[in-house]
């Protein structure tokens, strides 16, 4: 074992050495005549210096234009517990939840399709509430 073992990490520090390339051969073309040479060109004479030009003042940095990028979208969350207030006049609802960990009781606003469910839920209930930001979007009675 320890032999099959020796062999296998020489055999892949040999490949790393030499490194596995496999390339395809190119057709070689056939070599085209030479071209006759041209005679050299007469050399230009230079050009005489221009004036410097006069340096223009900086012109202040243009502040980035402020991409209008949609706002992300918000998130949405379930959300279990008891529920202790119910305010349908006010669309708010107080839920406690209780953990092992912690507990809580959070007071949210109901949104206009899940207000129309508000109507069978009482004190006391177990819902199951799909939460975006701080308002309810949907409530289901558990028992």
């Amino acid at each position: 074992m320890k032999r099959l073992l020796v062999l296998l990490i020489a055999l892949v520090f040999a490949l790393s050495l030499t490194g596995l390339a496999f390339a395809q051969a190119k057709a070689e073309k056939p070599a085209k005549p030479a071209a006759p040479a041209k005679p050299a060109e007469a050399a230009k004479p230079a050009e005489p210096a221009k004036p410097a030009e006069v340096a223009k003042p900086a012109e202040p940095a243009k502040p980035a234009e402020a991409k209008k990028e949609a706002p992300p979208k918000p998130v949405v969350y379930r959300m279990g517990g008891q529920v202790t207030a119910v305010d349908a006049a006010g669309k708010k609802v107080t839920i406690a939840q209780n953990s092992v960990k912690q507990q809580k009781k959070v007071t949210l606003g109901v949104g206009k399709a899940a207000a129309k469910d508000l109507a069978g839920i009482q004190v006391g209930d177990v819902v199951n509430v799909m939460v975006s930001g701080k308002t309810v979007t949907a409530i289901k009675k558990i028992y």
